[in-house]
């Protein structure tokens, strides 16, 4: 964290650097439902792969 040799700067800082996490909080929360899809996808295309794997190891 940076500080500066002012105290009040230092408070204004300090304020500023947790309305940033609030905000980044708040956009991570918002964003679960499409990192989860994504994951979902992810997940899904990786089990096709292994099929697809497996079949071509037993043609």
């Amino acid at each position: 964290m940076i500080h500066a040799p002012n105290s009040a700067v230092d408070k204004q800082l300090l304020n500023h650097s947790r309305a940033l996490v609030r905000r980044a909080m708040a956009l991570l929360r918002k964003s679960n439902h499409l990192v989860s899809a994504q994951r979902r996808r992810d997940e899904l295309e990786e089990e096709q792969r292994k099929l697809s794997r497996r079949d071509r190891q037993t043609s």
